[in-house]
Formats: C-alpha cells, structure tokens, sequence
C-alpha cells in the first residue's frame, strides 16, 4: 500500500502540475464561457431533474454566521437532519429522517467520503471553513448521485467566481475553556484561471465544569478533564478555462485532527497515580481533478480523484512515564474514484443523463496489543441513465436507474420515478411525489472487524414513498417560502450492532424496520429601508420502529421507537440587521429519546431546549469590510446531554474578528 507521505507528495505534484500548465496559458486571449441555458419556470425548486424529490440547499448566510464551527452544527441548528452528537469536538454522526448514519451518503466535490469501514462519517471533522456550497438530497433525491443512501445525502462543493481578480478574508476567533480559531483565504486569478487557497487552526482546551449526576449518593461538580481537540488544514483549489466550452479544475484538501476522549462521567475511580490514556488522531487527505465541457446538445463531465484516511487510537494509562495500553490501533484506507457523465439535450423539454463510476477501496485495521485486524480490498463499478421530461408547462416527469456490481457481484437494481405538478402557472405553487428502490452493502466493519464482524449479513433494501407541497411568494422587500413533506419508507435487512453472547459486539440483520414521518420549513426574508430581517426554521417528527421478527427471546423494541432517535425536532434560526450592527437568534428542541434497543422506558434521554444569540458590528474602510461578534452559546444556561455519559457545558461565550477585502 501506498504511504500517506507519498500520496500527500503524489497530490502535491498534481498541483504543481496544474499551476505550471495554467501560468503557460495565461496568454490566451480571454473569452466569455458560455454555459448552456437552463430553462427556470417559476422559482428554482421547479427543475425536471428533481422532480418528485426534496433539495435542500443551506444558506450562504447560514454559511457565513457559523463559518468557525463545524457543519454538524449546521446541519443540527439549520436543517431536519438529526445529529448524534457526542460532545464538543468529539464523533457527530448525522440520520435523514430517522435512518442509520451509515444510511447518510456525503460527498465532496464529488467523490464519496463515507469511510468504507464504517460506512458513515464523522461530521465534527469538516469544518465550515472548507464549504462553499451545500446541499441536502432526501430520500430518493439521492439516486441520481451514488446508491447507499436509503435516509439521503450531503454534497459539500467549491465554486469558483470568475470575475474575482484579487481577494481575501481573515477570520479569528477566542472563547471559553481556551478555544482558539483561526482561518485565512486567499483569491487571485482572471476569467482565464482561478486560485483560492485556505488555510486554518483550531483548538480548544475543553475543560468545562459540570454537575455529574451519575456520582452517588449527591450529585458532585467535576471538570472534563482529558478532553481537549484541535485540528489544521489547507485547501487548495485551481479552475482553468483553455477553451470557451472547457472548464478543468484540481482541488486538494489536508487536514490532521487529534483529541483526547474523556472518561465517561459513570466512571468513579480516583486513583490519582495513574494518567488515563484515550486519544485519536484522523489524518485525511482528498483531492480530485474535474474537466467538463459544454456543447450545445450536450454536456461531458469526468472526475478521477483519491481520499486517503488515515486513524490511530490508543486507550490505557502510564504509572511514572511507563504506558500500559488496552488499545494501540490503527487503520489505513486509501479510495480511488473516477466517474464519467454525459448530458444529452434530445430537445427543449428533454434531458438525458447517463454516467458510469469506478470505485477502489484498499484499507487495512490493526491492533498491536490484542493482535487483531483485517485487510480487505473492495471494488465498485456503477452504471447511471436518467431521463427527465416536462410536459406541457405543468407537469415534469424524472426516472432515474442505477445498476452496481461489487466485487463483481450485481445488486438489484436501484430505480426512482418522481412527479411534479404546478396546478397554477403564475402561482410557485408546487405538488409532487416520488418512489424509489435502495439498495446498501455492508460495511467493511460490519463483515470482518475482529472481534465481531459477520460475513453472512445481508444487504440492506430501501423502498421509500416520498410527497409534498412547495409555495413561494414576495418580492425582493418581502419574500417567504414553506415547504411540507411526508415520507414513509421500509429498510429491509437493517444492519444493527448489539451486545453478543461472547461479550464483543456484533452486526445483526433486522428483518424490517419502517421509518415514517413529516417534514416542514417555513423561510422568509423582509426588508425595509435599512434594516434586514431574516427568518428560516424546520420542524421534523419522525417514527422509525422494528415491525418484523423479534431478535431474540428478551427484544421488546417491536413496533416501538428505535434508540437515539427523537420523535420531535425543530429549530429556528433568526437574524436582523440595521446600519452594519446585527443580531442573530438559534434554537433548537430535541423530544425524549430511548437509549437501548430495547425501548425500556427507564432508559431514557430527558427532552432539551438550546439557545445561541450574537451580537454584532459590520463596517467598512475602502475595500475592506471588518465585523466584531459576540456570542452567547446555551443562552439560558441549559442542563443536557445529547449521549448517556456526556454532560454537555453551560453557558460559555466567544469573540470573532473578520476581515474580508
């Protein structure tokens, strides 16, 4: 296997590579890029390609607001997705509509960075500082991207502005328990080229005071101790234009995350000669090259890229500097992607879409105290064609199939139609509905972890029946929009890991597990001489049961809902401006949630209730715009915990300087 070294000097060259081609054309004489026009009726929500599905795309000013933190919080404060959280900077996996993480598929610019040993990915990893863009595909939206995603899928991307000829912007931040932050970006080019290059730092001491109310017979207020993270990274993106019709670009991120776990709050122990070792380390880096080119009838598009994961975890104590390791693991995963599309204009209200993919997974897992670990190479190819028709100025019509071979097996085929209806043509008024077949294989983990791993799971199945309104009204001083979804979808074969008879864990099938549920949100803008007020807000209930055959003798989880998962969801977010100062308002609410499978109704999370507000000043001097913020997270001081054995902090503050030019 290749070393993270040498793919970090491979990318690096690959860069060089770009740079050197760019800086020799620099003498072509610039020209307008034409790209296809794209016919809107309405607002944007009424495309032929989405019909039937829900889209939905987080705000840039959303993006901007919480632009230190990482898009868990996004995606916790700012959409319906449910995050399990785990503490500050610790794991936070994300569940569309009452699914597993491992049923969240997440790309960036493209390629997939679901860890394909487990499956799912660690969103405290990607901070908001590398997103441009993201978007939110649900359900059966998820088809015309890649399989695997039976609750939905995340797309973060880069895009490029190619009238920017020199700009930047400056970011630092402090605030409680010694959190630092730091981000610089840098942007230059011509409508020939393009180079934005970022750089940033975290970290944060994290040692919060807490009343720990698992230490008997009173309750006794304790620091998290041995619980500080941080992480450093650089993106480097490059965008070519050689040719009017021809756009290439080659982006590459690196980024190395350490944090220390700290002893969960049950643990009573107090022998002070001992210093508690648990800390991981998560080194990645992904780049990829893309080159699309724009014909009148048609569109090509092609990407090859790599991302590399590298993981080490250690977990003992040291008595007099001498360690003694429980655990001392590793893991290694290096993914290889290319991918071909072809878009095919038959005529004006007709679009044809056809790709295929090639995926190479190599990873290795190793233990040097227990001596257990795996190796495993997996390759995925996966054929697409898509046709998207309006009819008439009312009626759209998508169907999308997808057919996939791993390890030269054939899953079932994958299909999805969808249905949009525009009752009246001068109103945003929209109906539409949708069905789709999923299909998931799974993970590397869950068929060969030592101890635990079953190679005789079965894939996982998703059929989902998905339908919704979408209304649209205003103009520029007062817009809103709302829309309201409900779903119902059947997992068969859910891949669940429980306690086993031999004492490790083990992946289990769930013969079938039914999620059902609504979505809302309700977004709307205002504005008046100088002041601007901003509004957007989402509510979500969600059911998600085991219906089918009982496990064993002592599951009584039948028909009821399934662990961490909450019933009730909503948040709000909420900004006002006027003469540069500003004010911002988040709320979340979270009802009561189980924590065994077995749904025993002593086992359970206490419903909780966030609130964050900042407070603001934006001003300008010649070109540059400054901005000083202050913010109060857990406003109210809320008692919570979002896991069993993880009290989360009080009310605690930080200061942020901006600087864009």
């Amino acid at each position: 296997m290749v070393s993270f070294g040498k793919m970090l000097r491979y990318a690096l060259c690959i860069m060089a590579c770009f740079n050197y081609l760019i800086s020799s054309s620099q003498g072509i004489k610039d020209s307008l890029f034409l790209i296809p026009e794209v016919e809107v009726s309405g607002s944007g929500i009424f495309q032929k390609e989405s019909a039937g599905t829900k889209t939905t795309t987080v705000d840039s000013v959303i993006l901007l607001e919480k632009i230190n933190v990482s898009i868990s919080s996004v995606l916790a404060e700012n959409t319906s997705v449910f995050i399990k959280d785990y503490g500050r900077g610790a794991m936070a996996t994300a569940s569309f509509r009452g699914t597993a993480p491992s049923h969240t598929q997440v790309t960036w610019n493209g390629l997939g960075i679901n860890s394909p040993m487990l499956g799912m990915v660690d969103f405290s990893l990607i901070p908001v500082y590398v997103v441009d863009d993201m978007s939110l595909q649900h359900g059966a939206a998820s088809i015309a991207s890649q399989s695997g995603g039976l609750g939905g899928l995340i797309n973060i991307e880069n895009r490029v502005n190619w009238k920017n000829r020199f700009s930047g912007r400056y970011f630092q931040g402090a605030g409680s328990f010694h959190t630092f932050d730091e981000f610089g970006q840098v942007n230059v080019g011509n409508s020939k080229w393009q180079s934005k290059t970022r750089a940033y730092h975290n970290y944060s001491k994290n040692n919060y005071e807490f009343l720990n109310k698992h230490i008997l017979p009173e309750p006794e207020l304790q620091r998290n101790e041995n619980a500080e993270f941080g992480k450093y990274g650089f993106v480097q993106e490059v965008y070519f234009k050689p040719l009017i019709q021809l756009q290439t670009s080659a982006k590459i991120w690196y980024q190395n995350a350490q944090r220390s776990i700290p002893t969960v709050t049950s643990d009573e122990s107090d022998d002070e000669s001992k210093t508690k070792l648990n800390q991981q380390t998560d080194q990645t880096l992904k780049a990829v090259i893309h080159a699309d080119y724009y014909s009148d009838n048609y569109t090509v598009r092609g990407f090859t890229g790599f991302d590399v994961q590298n993981l080490a975890y250690i977990n003992g104590y040291t008595i007099n500097d001498v360690e003694n390791l429980n655990t001392n693991s590793g893991s290694e995963m290096q993914n290889f992607y290319n991918s071909v599309e072809v878009e095919l204009r038959i005529y004006e209200k007709l679009l044809i879409k056809s790709g295929v993919k090639l995926n190479r997974f190599d990873i290795s897992s190793h233990d040097s105290v227990t001596k257990l670990g795996y190796g495993a190479v997996r390759n995925e190819q996966s054929a697409f064609v898509g046709a998207y028709q309006e009819i008439g100025s009312r009626v759209q019509l998508s169907v999308n199939l997808r057919q996939d071979i791993v390890d030269k097996r054939v899953t079932p085929l994958i299909c999805g139609i969808g249905l949009n209806y525009r009752p009246l043509a001068e109103r945003n008024l929209l109906f539409k509905g949708s069905f789709a077949r999923n299909f998931r294989n799974p993970s590397l983990n869950d068929m060969y972890w030592q101890p635990g791993g079953n190679e005789n799971l079965k894939p996982e199945k998703g059929y989902t029946w998905e339908t919704g309104m979408y209304y649209s009204a205003g103009k520029e001083a007062c817009k809103m929009e709302t829309e309201l979804t409900g779903y119902h979808s059947t997992i068969n074969n859910w891949i669940i890991w429980l306690p086993g008879l031999q004492g490790y864990w083990m992946p289990q099938n769930l013969e079938r597990v039914v999620s059902k549920g609504i979505e809302f949100m309700l977004k709307t803008s205002w504005r008046w001489n100088k002041t601007q007020l901003y509004v957007t807000g989402n509510y979500a209930f969600t059911h998600t049961t085991s219906q089918g055959e009982m496990l064993n003798t002592e599951d009584i989880s039948q028909g009821k809902q399934l662990p961490f998962i909450p019933r009730h969801s909503g948040n709000l977010f909420a900004t006002i401006e006027n003469r540069g100062f500003y004010i911002t308002f988040q709320h979340n609410s979270y009802s009561e949630r189980s924590l065994l499978y077995t749904n025993d109704a002593t086992h359970t999370l206490y419903p909780y209730h966030l609130n964050h507000a900042s407070f603001g000043k934006r001003w300008k001097w010649n070109r540059f715009t400054f901005d000083a913020e202050l913010k109060v997270n857990n406003l109210f001081d809320e008692f919570y915990r979002s896991i069993l054995n993880r009290f989360m902090p009080g009310r605690h503050y930080s200061a942020m300087i901006k600087v864009t030019f």
